[in-house]
This record gives C-alpha cells, sequence and structure tokens, in this order.
C-alpha cells in the first residue's frame, strides 16, 4: 500500500508538471500538423548541421533537437547522419548513438542512408581512434538488436575491410550473439577471424568459445582454445574455471573435470560452489565416490562451506550400493553442520533402510521425519506409499496426519483415483476421514489444477452431512480463489453465510483482496458487513484494502465510513490507514478534511512518516494551482503554498523526518509553480548533499521550472547533468523542452 501511494504521488507530479507546460502551448498543439509542415519546409541539410555543430557540447539538447526536427517531417540526409553521429561518438553518449544506429539498420527506415559509408566517413574525420572504436561498439549492439546474425556478420565484415579494427569488447558481443544460435562453426570461424587481427581474446571470449563448444559437445576442440589460452597468459577467473568444469561435466568428462579441478584447488583458486557439485555428482554416477569425499574435504578446505547438495550425492549412492553405515554417516554430517535435510534425502534412505529390510527403522524415521515438520510430499509418493504399506503390515495403524500428508501429496501430483482409494480406506480403517482431510484434498486438488475434481468431493461430502463443515468451506473458496474464479469464491461465501455459517478469516481476507484486486468493490463491502453480522471483526489489511479501493475509485464517503468504523471497534490504525484516506480526499480535491486526519492522526500519537507529509505537501500545491485558477492574485498564490509547505517542513523537522526523493520533487515543483527558482535549485542541492538521488520526475519538475521562466540554457544544462548520470530522461523530460525551448525559440541557431 505503501508503494501504490508513493507511485500515486510521483504520477500526480508528473502530471502537474505536463498540464503546467502544456498549457502554454495550446494552440501548438491544437493544430500540429499544419506548423509542423510550415516549420519542415524552412529547414534544410547545411542548416541542420550548422545547428548541430552548434550544439556539439551539449549533446543530449542535439539528439533531441535532430529528435524534433525529424517529428515534424524533415528527411534527414547522410550530413546530418554524420554530424549526428559525431557529436554521440566523441561524447560518448551511448544509449542515443545505440538508438540512433538503431533507427537506420531496421528495415522500416529505407530512405535512410547506408551504414558503410557512414563508418567510412567517420574513419576519414574522426579525431581519436577511441572516438572511433565507440562508434562501432554501439553500431554493432544496434545490429544485434535489429538485424538476424547473417546480416550482422555481414555488416561486421565490411567494417573490417574499411580497415576499421572493432574492439574486443565488440567481438565478444558477436561471439555471444553467434553463439545463441547453436552454430559453433561460426563462432570459430569468427574467434579465428579476430586473431587474425592481432587482437588478444580476453576470458570472456575464451568463455564464450568454449561453452559454445561444449554445447555442441566438442570437447577436443573446446581443449584446444583452452590451451590457447594459456599459451597467450591469460588467466580464467572463478567463473572462468567454473564455465569450464561445467562444461566438461556437461559432456561427461568427469575425470578430466576432476583433474582440472585438483589443480584449480592446489593454486588456490576459488571455484563456484556448482562447479564443484557438478563434479561431485558425476564422480558419484561413476560411482568414485572415495573421490567425491575427498572434493568434499577440499571444498571444506577452501573455506567453502558443504551444502545440501554434495552429501545429498553422496548419501544417494551409498543408499544404492546398500551401504547404509555410510550414508547415515554422511547425512549426521549434514546435520551437524547445520545443513536442513530435504525429501530426496529422506526418500533416499527409507528407500534403503526398505530394502535392507529394516521395517522398523522405516517406520521409525518415517515417524520422526514427520514429526519435525518436514514436508513429506514433493515429488516422493511413490517412495511415501511404500512406507504407508510397510507401516500397514507392520500392524501399525497411521493416524490421521499420515493420511493427510498422503492425500495432500496425491493431489498435488494430480492423482485423482488415488485419493479417492485413500479415502475409502480410511473408512476400511475405521478411521472416518474428518472436514480437515476433506479440506487438504480441496485445497489440494485445487493447487494441482484439478478444480473439477475439488468440486465433485466438495458437493458429495457437502450433501453427506459432517462435523465442522465449515472448515471445508473454507477451504473450498480458498480453492476457487487459488484457480482464479473469484466470482465462484463470492458465490459460496454468500450461500454459506446465508445458511448461517461463515468460513474462517484467512479465507475471509483473502476473498476480501481478491475482491478487490479485480475491482469489485461492493462484493467486498459485503464480505466484511456479513463478516461483522457474524460478530467477526476484519483485520486491519482487510479495511485498509476496503477503504483504498473506495478512495481510489473517488467515493469518499465510504471510505471515511470504512474508517470510523475502524475506529470505532478499537482497532490498531497505522499512519498507512491514515495516509490512504489523506491521499484520497486530497484526489477528491478534499484538502482540509486531510488536513483534519493529519490532526487527528498526531492528537493519537501516531507518528506521521515521510509519506503523509509529501501527501499533504502535494494536496495544498494542487489546491493552491486550483485557487489561481479560479481568479486568485498569483502573488497571493504563491505567498500561500509558499506558508502552506514552510509549516509543513517545520512540522517534518520537529518530527525529526527527512524528505524523501518524491517529497524533495514536489517541494521543487511547488517553488517552481511559485516561481522561487532559486529556492527550487537549493532544494535540489539539497537533495544530492543527503547523498539522494534525484530520479527523472525531480529532474523534469526543476527542468521544467526553468523553462516557464524563460531560463531554457539552464534547463538544458540540467537535462545534460541528467543524463551524464546516466538518469534516463522520458517523453515527459523532452516534451518540456521541445514546447518551451526549441519551440518558442523557433529553433533560433537556424536563423
Amino acid at each position: 500500500m505503501v508503494v501504490i501511494t508513493i507511485l500515486d504521488l510521483r504520477r500526480a507530479t508528473s502530471a502537474s508538471v505536463q498540464s503546467d507546460c502544456s498549457s502554454d502551448d495550446e494552440k501548438l498543439n491544437c493544430a500540429p500538423s499544419q506548423h509542423a509542415r510550415k516549420r519542415s519546409r524552412t529547414l534544410c541539410s547545411d542548416s541542420v548541421v550548422q545547428t548541430l555543430h552548434c550544439l556539439k557540447r551539449r549533446p543530449a539538447i542535439a539528439f533531441a533537437y535532430f529528435k524534433d526536427t525529424q517529428s515534424i517531417g524533415f528527411n534527414h540526409d547522410f550530413s546530418t547522419y554524420s554530424e549526428m553521429i559525431q557529436i554521440l561518438s566523441h561524447s560518448r553518449q551511448g544509449k542515443m548513438l545505440v538508438s540512433l544506429f538503431s533507427e537506420l539498420v531496421s528495415s522500416s527506415n529505407a530512405s535512410g542512408p547506408e551504414i558503410l559509408p557512414l563508418v567510412d566517413h567517420h574513419r576519414r574525420t574522426c579525431a581519436t581512434p577511441c572516438s572511433l572504436s565507440f562508434m562501432v561498439d554501439c553500431l554493432i549492439k544496434a545490429c544485434i538488436t535489429c538485424y538476424d546474425v547473417q546480416a550482422t556478420i555481414c555488416l561486421f565484415s565490411g567494417i573490417c575491410r574499411l580497415g576499421v579494427v572493432p574492439s574486443v569488447w565488440t567481438w565478444n558481443l558477436l561471439l555471444k550473439f553467434i553463439a545463441e544460435t547453436g552454430e559453433y562453426e561460426m563462432v570459430l570461424a569468427a574467434y579465428n577471424e579476430m586473431k587474425c587481427f592481432q587482437l588478444t581474446p580476453d576470458v570472456y571470449t575464451f568463455a564464450i568459445v568454449t561453452r559454445s563448444l561444449f554445447q555442441a559437445k566438442k570437447v577436443d576442440e573446446a581443449l584446444q582454445v583452452w590451451a590457447e589460452m594459456t599459451e597467450m597468459g591469460v588467466k580464467p577467473d572463478a567463473r572462468g574455471y567454473s564455465s569450464f568444469l561445467i562444461g566438461l561435466c556437461d559432456c561427461r568428462k568427469y575425470d578430466l573435470a576432476y583433474v582440472i579441478l585438483q589443480e584449480i584447488n592446489r593454486e588456490k583458486v576459488p571455484v563456484e560452489a556448482m562447479a564443484y557439485n557438478m563434479v561431485m555428482d558425476g564422480l558419484c554416477k561413476e560411482m568414485r565416490l572415495d573421490e567425491a569425499e575427498k572434493l568434499l574435504e577440499n571444498k571444506a578446505r577452501q573455506g567453502s562451506n558443504p551444502d545440501v547438495y554434495g552429501y545429498s550425492y553422496l548419501i544417494q549412492s551409498y543408499c544404492k550400493m546398500g551401504n547404509l553405515i555410510k550414508a547415515v554417516d554422511h547425512y549426521e554430517a549434514m546435520v551437524s553442520h547445520g545443513i536442513e535435510t530435504n525429501c530426496h534425502i529422506v526418500s533416499y534412505l527409507l528407500q534403503c533402510f526398505r530394502k535392507l529390510g529394516m521395517t522398523s527403522e522405516v517406520i521409525a524415521y518415517f515417524l520422526k521425519f514427520k514429526d519435525s515438520g518436514l514436508h513429506l510430499d514433493k515429488g516422493e509418493m511413490q517412495n511415501a506409499q511404500q512406507v504407508f504399506e510397510e507401516m500397514l503390515k507392520a500392524n501399525i495403524e497411521p493416524d490421521i496426519v499420515t493420511y493427510n500428508i498422503l492425500a495432500s501429496g496425491f493431489c498435488k501430483s494430480g492423482l485423482v483415483m488415488e485419493v479417492f482409494d485413500l479415502l475409502d480406506r480410511m473408512a476400511d480403517q475405521g478411521l472416518e476421514p474428518n472436514s480437515l482431510t476433506y479440506g487438504i484434498a480441496i485445497v489440494g486438488f485445487c493447487r494441482g489444477g484439478n478444480l473439477s475434481e475439488a468440486e465433485v468431493l466438495f458437493n458429495v461430502v457437502e450433501e453427506k452431512g459432517i462435523d465442522h463443515i465449515e472448515v471445508m468451506y473454507s477451504s473450498m473458496v480458498c480453492g476457487y480463489l487459488l484457480s482464479g474464479w473469484t466470482d465462484h469464491a463470492y458465490m459460496l461465501f454468500v450461500r454459506v453465510a446465508r445458511q448461517g455459517n461463515l468460513v474462517d478469516h484467512f479465507s475471509c481476507s483473502k476473498l476480501i483482496n481478491d475482491l478487490c484486486r479485480v475491482g469489485n468493490v461492493q462484493g467486498a463491502s459485503n464480505v466484511c458487513k456479513i463478516m461483522l453480522e457474524h460478530n467477526v471483526v476484519p483485520d486491519v489489511i482487510s479495511y485498509s484494502k476496503l477503504i483504498s479501493i473506495y478512495c481510489q475509485n473517488g467515493d469518499m464517503d465510504k471510505a471515511h465510513l470504512w474508517f470510523h468504523d475502524m475506529v470505532q471497534r478499537g482497532l490498531s490504525i497505522d499512519v498507512i490507514v491514515y495516509t490512504i484516506l489523506m491521499n484520497g480526499y486530497c484526489k477528491a480535491g478534499r484538502l482540509q478534511e486531510a488536513c483534519q486526519l493529519f490532526v487527528q492522526m498526531t492528537n493519537l500519537g501516531i507518528k506521521p512518516d515521510v509519506i503523509a507529509y509529501t501527501v499533504l505537501l502535494d494536496g495544498h500545491l494542487k489546491e493552491t494551482l486550483q485557487q489561481g485558477w479560479e481568479g486568485i492574485a498569483k502573488e497571493r498564490r504563491s505567498f500561500l503554498l509558499r506558508a502552506n509547505h514552510n509549516k509543513l517542513l517545520s512540522s517534518m523537522k520537529d518530527m525529526q523526518i527527512e524528505p524523501d526523493v518524491p517529497c524533495y520533487t514536489v517541494l521543487i515543483d511547488g517553488k517552481c509553480k511559485a516561481e522561487y527558482l532559486v529556492e527550487a535549485r537549493e532544494l535540489f542541492d539539497e537533495m544530492l548533499q543527503k547523498g539522494l538521488t534525484p530520479d527523472a520526475y525531480a529532474y523534469t519538475a526543476l527542468i521544467n521550472g526553468y523553462c516557464s521562466q524563460g531560463e531554457i540554457s539552464k534547463a538544458e544544462d540540467l537535462l545534460q547533468e541528467m543524463i551524464d548520470k546516466g538518469i534516463e530522461p522520458d517523453e515527459l523530460t523532452f516534451s518540456v523542452l521541445n514546447q518551451s525551448s526549441l519551440r518558442s525559440r523557433k529553433i533560433q541557431f537556424c536563423a
């Protein structure tokens, strides 16, 4: 609920910025096509190139201008693309350059210039080799996004024929792209061509090539590449070693993997746990258990704690060969290391006991694991059945818990007939299935995707009658909800309530949550009312969900009624519930009631958080703007906004609550709307000094403030700062600049 509130505030702030910037250009927005055609006719390639050249120190603004002229119908040609590429390459604006190349190489842009001539032009005119290399990196990244493998390789070869040698990073990008197709011959060809350019492959190059060869089961070729890596003096890191070992294991070369792993251990190079486990698994499959145990010991010496997988492989193998002593030793060692067992290890041990005819041990361990709370129904139903049969043969009568374990496992495994057979067997044993047994079966069927079987069982039992039938009703409601049938769950809830029964509290809460999620506010409200009629009070979360959905629908009267009901019943209301209701009032334009709630909350000793303050700050901003539209003088509007914000900020300070980024965004937007740009910038700088990272919303609020006051250069500088910090501008950011800067100034650089 807190996250929803933050998002709502950010959307509200964005909408405020959007509406403010668009109002100044209303006529332009109403007839864009006519204006655009007129502008496009005044442009020519020379003037566009000249403008771009003037903006070369502001690449983000240059790119915005480039896109803006394109959007009004101007067709960029070789010269304009060359200039734009030159600017973005020199300033190393990777995202923009990739975006530009993606448009060029896409099939939908057939009117654009050809790629290779652009590359050749840049090769002949660029100032530094690193700029050329950066351009090629971005081009290949764009090609990989838009082209298929053959077209990318063709273009790559064309670049190389121009005498341009791509960087190792670019080669790796190409190799990875080719490797994803599974064509290992093409990967090898590209790798060999790379060596012809006298480039030294790095550890990632070798990892890509060897992984591709292992996937094709070309072990000898992979070993040859590994040997070349060693000769070149390239030393793999832990990931490189691990990848190579995993590749060998995938090709079932466990002996070779074991030898290499021993050598790595002698050099004390750390290896990923997955590589260790795969080698151990391979050795255990070949029943080389002594070597597997040594690896487990070496892993511990390397400072890496043993995990459940290594022990699992050993326990399974020793159980298969009937060496129960060794299996139990490893099990106890695993437990002594604090490693929790799982149903698979339990299954191995129980099967081993059974094969050795140790029936009493089978039952003892089964009961021990059951009493420990371990789930014994995860895909091991055959073994569970065998244990069950052993219990019956030993004249040990299974209890209701054991039957419930089996019933749940059968249901989840989709074994429908086995469930009904189990229920019959319970009756034959004189053990009558209770409502919990039927409930477990119903929920299990639904979890396994067998809703129709759950309904059949439910209808049979309901018709027959059973004690504590409300347990089964609760299970069926939950079953419907698990299956996504919220309306069926609601109808069953209502029918059961009319019969004088009520499903359990958990089922009610889940039903309210799902009804709110699908927008059935009336249904959620009815569930709460019926609960109260049965003297069952909904929990705080259910009340919060109901209040929240009424606030989202703008029905503040009903939202407040449920809030008042919470208060009357003495529930512990937290700041989240208050904030939800306050935000609803602010959205509905009822700021005064939101403020009264805030006072009530603080009087009750509930400490407001930064989100609650942000709600009120944003509410005051919107109310003040609305008053301005209704005729209140601009100066008076600014004064009121400043006074209200300062009052809330003073309260935050007294409460020792620090503003976060959304709060600063609302404050900055408010200062800009009140035309206190200096104070807005001070707030922005204060946010940076506190170590907070402004997001696109915060930057856009200040950019809009600068643009609205005609300080275009400051807005452009702020956009460039934003991009330099890796914060991606959104459409609203560029819209603010395009409308308030480029259009209002009528592209003065071209004049």
